[in-house]
């Protein structure tokens, strides 16, 4: 075969990586046999490895030229690591990976750059790796995690922070796990026998992936940007909004769940309990079920997408000298950002503080009344639930749609009901007063 054969044949097999299916077929047939195969190997160092080169083979295969975008991250941000005094390393790393990320969707934003497929993903989560390095760094955690007695951190090798952000396991979805348990997992000698609890967190996957292939057949959202659908009735296009983003969730589901049992596969945030069970909670990232039961926005926000939840809550959240009003705003804000500059991300993201205040607001004002009647705080409850499905569908539309124009068009449809419903919500998140908070246990 000549070499501008193979040439051709390489390019034909990238094309075919770029459709969403086959590279998620491809990256789970890979990733999942290798994280069972991880542990078995004989030494950090060939751990190292074997998940860099894997993490390399697959950048390559699925974006081409643009591996060297995480690569390039990755140096500089080692470097601002090397250079910086110890008491501001944290906040100097935050500010030079967003500053990648920023330059970054800049250039896209403006067409001189076009993204190969999927290497946004890999650049989000490699600033969540390298930014919590940074402040572990400096507040000396880096390898004792939250233990108060930990001993004074050292910058490790080029090699060991290379290995660390390019782990294959939650390389291109998630979840995120701290330097400290990537490190607890390269030096682990005991083997938990994973296999068959990795397959078995997987089940839900026999009702995710039907539920995902009727969305791409009857609830299309890509037909809420066409001309017909705005034609339709207001109750029409409201509730196939409501649907279509419920079962848009679905795909993140499944691929979060997937990427969990991949980490459950080589023991990455696995501890084994005196009783032989094993708790992996560290490493779940989505919750089904309170994501889908909790009536009020603040629940299901912390069910969705848990490790990158906490990471906002302990590197931007704690360690902003931001006023504690604020905060959760600020923190919705950089969410919005970190996904990107279009405008859809910033309608969606900063849509959710003021129904979480409001919400707030109203169970603390009614509070009494429904500890009186449980017929009134079922009312309440379901009352509430349908609003957040409600608001969920009508704000999640943003989203996927990103262009200003498509949701603009959108929006005129549906009579600005939601921009009016939101200015109602924010006012009245303001001048309600706060009520009488619960009482907590001192614990928590």
């Amino acid at each position: 075969m000549s070499l501008a054969a193979a040439g051709e044949y390489y390019s034909r097999f990238c094309e075919i990586l770029q459709s969403d299916s086959v590279s998620f077929l491809f990256l789970l047939g890979t990733s999942f046999p290798a994280a069972l195969l991880l542990k078995y190997l004989p030494s950090p160092t060939a751990k190292q490895v074997f998940s860099i080169t894997l993490a390399l083979i697959q950048t390559y295969l699925i974006c081409a030229s643009d591996t060297l975008l995480p690569i390039c991250l990755c140096i500089c941000s080692y470097i601002a690591l090397r250079v910086a005094p110890k008491r501001v390393c944290g906040r100097l790393i935050f500010h030079v990976s967003f500053s990648f990320l920023l330059i970054f969707k800049l250039l896209v934003f403006s067409g001189m750059f076009i993204p190969s497929y999927l290497v946004d993903s890999v650049l989000l989560l490699m600033v969540l790796r390298v930014c919590s390095y940074g402040y572990d760094y400096q507040l000396d955690r880096v390898l004792e995690g939250d233990n108060k007695d930990s001993q004074p951190s050292q910058i490790c090798s080029l090699f060991d922070y290379f290995g660390y952000c390019f782990c294959f396991v939650g390389y291109w979805t998630g979840p995120f796990f701290t330097y400290h348990t990537y490190n607890k997992m390269l030096h682990s000698k005991t083997l938990i026998r994973s296999s068959k609890l990795a397959l078995a967190h997987m089940k839900p996957m026999l009702i995710l992936l039907p539920l995902h292939m009727l969305q791409n057949t009857y609830n299309s959202l890509d037909y809420t940007m066409e001309e017909e659908f705005l034609n339709k009735t207001f109750f029409y296009k409201f509730l196939y909004l409501v649907a279509g983003f419920w079962t848009f969730k679905v795909k993140f589901y499944g691929g979060w769940i997937i990427a969990e049992a991949i980490c459950i596969a080589c023991n990455l945030g696995t501890v084994e309990k005196e009783d032989g069970t094993v708790d992996y909670s560290s490493i779940i990232n989505i919750d089904i079920y309170n994501t889908e039961i909790q009536w009020e926005l603040a629940q299901c926000v912390r069910s969705w997408n848990k490790t990158v939840q906490q990471w906002m809550k302990t590197y931007v959240y704690d360690t902003t000298h931001l006023p504690k009003s604020v905060r959760t705003d600020f923190v919705f804000g950089l969410s919005a950002f970190w996904h990107g500059i279009r405008p859809g991300y910033y309608l969606t993201f900063l849509s959710a503080p003021p129904i979480i205040k409001l919400q707030q607001k109203v169970g603390n004002l009614t509070r009494k009344a429904r500890e009186k009647s449980e017929n009134l705080e079922m009312v309440y409850r379901v009352a509430n639930w349908i609003l957040v499905r409600a608001l969920s569908g009508l704000f999640l539309a943003p989203f996927y749609m990103l262009d200003l124009n498509k949701i603009l068009a959108l929006y005129t449809s549906l009579y600005w009901i939601p921009q009016i419903s939101i200015a109602l919500v924010f006012v009245l998140s303001i001048i309600l007063p706060q009520g009488e908070r619960p009482q907590r246990p001192k614990s928590s």
